[in-house]
């Protein structure tokens, strides 16, 4: 194995080895490695000049400020819990006990005059039960 060395810069390790295997196989190519002063991309010995002169074009062209498709859903996940998690604060239940939750739900019903008042409620909390049930089941993960 050999490395081939490239002036730090801004790296998202992870994407960039994905844009490598793009552009040799798989067998030739151990992993990116990062420290304070360089990019380290492992290789085979038998990886050709020509093959290296791909990876350097990858390196030099990569932006580290994107993200592979997997950290992307994972940054998604993380901004729709926190927009749920909001959306429930700022609806005053969440310092409610389930008594009175479902007393005030009760009562809102039971307000209702037409079928546009109970579709306006419906259209609240329909989203706001969704994200409690979402808050409560990943929680833990956040």
């Amino acid at each position: 194995m050999k490395e081939l060395l490239f002036s730090l810069k801004p790296v998202n390790a992870e994407l960039l080895h994905q844009e490598i295997l793009a552009v040799i196989p798989p067998l030739l190519f151990s992993g990116v490695s990062v420290d304070r002063q360089n990019i380290r991309i492992i290789v085979a010995d038998s990886i050709t000049s020509e093959q290296e002169g791909f990876v350097a074009v990858v390196v030099v062209n990569h932006n580290g400020a994107l993200l592979t498709q997997g950290q992307q859903d994972e940054v998604d996940r993380v901004d729709n819990v926190v927009d749920m998690k909001s959306r429930l604060d700022a609806s005053g239940l969440r310092s409610k006990s389930p008594q009175q939750i479902y007393t005030q739900v009760q009562n809102q019903i039971d307000a209702w005059a037409n079928i546009a008042d109970m579709q306006a409620d419906l259209r609240e909390w329909i989203p706001l039960i969704a994200a409690a049930v979402v808050w409560m089941v990943s929680k833990k993960d956040v």
